[in-house]
C-alpha cells in the first residue's frame, strides 16, 4: 500500500465534522465561519506535506507539489462544501485522497517529472447561492463578471460578494478573472468522488472508472392562471395553473422513461399560490431536472417538454415562464486516462467496473479545458448520499487513494495524452 490508510480515514473524520448541524449531518457552506475553520485545517495539513498553498480570488484552495521539470501540472481534487444536513464523504473524499497521495509522495521523497497540484473547489453544492459548481465554473471563465453581486443567498438575502468579503481570506469578488485558468495550464485533471448510488454496492465492487458525466438541464417552470372558487367555477371555465403543473410533472417522468437512454427526470419542488383547499391556483412553479449523457437526447428532452408546456397553456388559457439554473452539456472522460485508471486498479488488485455519472461534478467544467478522468468509490449504507447516513468504508477510501496514487504517478511522467 502506497498511502497511509489510517491517517486518511482519521483526517476524513476530523475535517468532516466541521459544520456539524444540530438537526443532523453536516452543513458546511461556502464562505461561512465553519468552512473557514475547516479550510484552515486543510491548508495546515497541505503545508505539512510540503505543498505550496494558495487561495485564489474566489476561495478555491490549491496545493502544489513541485516536479523536476517546468511542465503543466497534473491536477486532482474535488469540492469542500456540503449540502444542508449532508455527510462526510461527498466531495471531501476527493480532497482528502488527493492530500493523502501528495503527503505520501512527500514522505517517500518521490520527485515527479511534472508538478502535481491538488484543489479544493468552493461552493460546488451551491447550498445557499443557487447554480452549482461555482468554484470550477469561476476559474473556467463560465460566469458573468457581476455574478458575485447578483447572486443572493436564498436564506438570508445576503449577496455572494458580501459573503466572500466577510470570509476574510483576501478574496476578490469583483476579480473573477484573477482566478481564471486556461487550456494548457494543466496537463490533466482527475477527480475521486463517491458514487452516490448503489450500482457498485449491488455489484459488490469497490470502485468504478467513469466513462462520462451526464449533462444537466435544471430549470423552473411557472404557470400563471386565474384564481377562482372551487365550487363556483365550472371545470371547463377554469385557468388552473396547478393542474398544468401536475400534468407537466408526469410528462417529465414519461419523457425520461421513454428517451431510449437511462435518462433521469425529476420534479422535486412545487410551489402553489394561493395554496388554499377551496381556491383554484393562479400560480404554480415546479422544478425540472433532466440528466442525460447523449447530447441529442439531452437537448430533445428539454425541447419536447417546452412543447408540452405550450400545449398546456393553450389548453387551459395560461401563460408561463422559464428560469434556468443549470444548463451543462454532457462531458466524456478522456479515453487514455480511463485506460490508465483501469490499469492502476488492476495493479492495486482492486476490482472495478465502468459506468456513467449522472450526478454532476466539477470535473465537467475541467473536462472542457483539459483531459479529464474520474474514479468513483462505492457508497455503502444503501448507497444513500446528501444525507447524514452517507458512508464509504475505510477500506474503499484507501483503495481509491491507492488507485489515485498509481494513476497520478503514471500521468505525471507522460509527455502527452492522446
Amino acid at each position: 500500500m502506497n498511502i497511509n490508510a489510517e491517517r486518511l480515514w482519521n483526517r476524513e473524520q476530523e475535517v468532516g465534522e466541521y459544520g456539524r448541524d444540530p438537526r443532523g449531518g453536516i452543513s458546511r457552506f461556502a464562505w461561512t465561519p465553519e468552512y473557514r475553520e475547516a479550510a484552515t485545517l486543510l491548508m495546515k495539513w497541505m503545508e505539512e506535506a510540503g505543498l505550496k498553498v494558495r487561495v485564489d480570488t474566489v476561495g478555491n484552495i490549491y496545493g502544489r507539489y513541485e516536479g523536476m521539470e517546468d511542465l503543466p501540472p497534473v491536477l486532482t481534487g474535488s469540492h469542500f462544501d456540503t449540502v444542508p444536513m449532508g455527510g462526510k464523504f461527498d466531495g471531501l473524499a476527493g480532497v482528502m485522497t488527493a492530500l493523502e497521495v501528495l503527503t505520501s509522495m512527500h514522505e517517500q521523497g518521490y520527485k515527479p517529472k511534472r508538478p502535481i497540484e491538488m484543489i479544493a473547489f468552493i461552493n460546488e453544492e451551491a447550498s445557499q447561492f443557487l447554480g452549482g459548481h461555482f468554484g470550477s465554473k469561476a476559474i473556467c471563465g463560465m460566469l458573468p463578471n457581476d455574478y458575485a453581486t447578483t447572486s443572493i443567498d436564498r436564506n438570508t438575502g445576503k449577496s455572494m460578494k458580501q459573503a466572500m468579503l466577510e470570509y476574510d481570506m483576501g478574496l476578490e469578488p469583483d476579480n473573477f478573472e484573477g482566478s481564471f485558468i486556461k487550456e494548457g495550464d494543466y496537463f490533466a485533471f482527475i477527480e475521486v468522488h463517491i458514487e452516490q448510488g448503489k450500482y457498485l454496492l449491488n455489484k459488490g465492487l469497490p470502485l468504478a472508472v467513469i466513462d462520462g458525466i451526464a449533462g444537466i438541464k435544471q430549470f423552473y417552470i411557472t404557470y400563471y392562471g386565474e384564481s377562482a372558487h372551487a365550487g363556483g367555477m365550472a371545470m371547463e371555465d377554469r385557468h388552473d395553473s396547478f393542474a398544468a403543473a401536475a400534468e407537466t410533472a408526469c410528462e417529465v417522468e414519461k419523457l425520461a422513461l421513454n428517451s431510449g437512454s437511462p435518462t433521469r427526470g425529476t420534479v422535486g419542488y412545487v410551489n402553489v399560490e394561493p395554496n388554499e383547499h377551496n381556491i383554484v391556483a393562479n400560480k404554480a412553479t415546479i422544478s425540472v431536472d433532466f440528466r442525460e449523457i447523449e447530447d441529442d437526447i439531452w437537448q430533445r428532452l428539454y425541447d419536447d417538454l417546452i412543447l408540452f408546456v405550450e400545449k398546456q397553456c393553450a389548453k387551459r388559457g395560461l401563460s408561463y415562464d422559464i428560469k434556468s439554473t443549470i444548463n451543462t452539456e454532457p462531458c466524456l472522460c478522456n479515453s487514455r486516462l480511463k485506460k490508465i485508471i483501469a490499469e492502476s486498479t488492476e495493479e492495486n488488485t482492486v476490482l472495478y467496473m465502468h459506468m456513467i455519472s449522472y450526478p454532476a461534478h466539477d470535473a465537467m467544467q475541467m473536462g472542457r479545458l483539459f483531459p479529464m478522468g474520474m474514479i468513483f468509490l462505492r457508497s455503502s449504507n444503501g448507497g444513500v448520499s446528501h444525507c447524514p447516513d452517507e458512508f464509504t468504508t475505510k477500506d474503499d477510501l484507501a483503495a481509491g487513494a491507492n488507485v489515485l496514487y498509481t494513476t497520478i504517478r503514471k500521468i505525471c511522467e507522460m509527455d502527452d495524452i492522446i
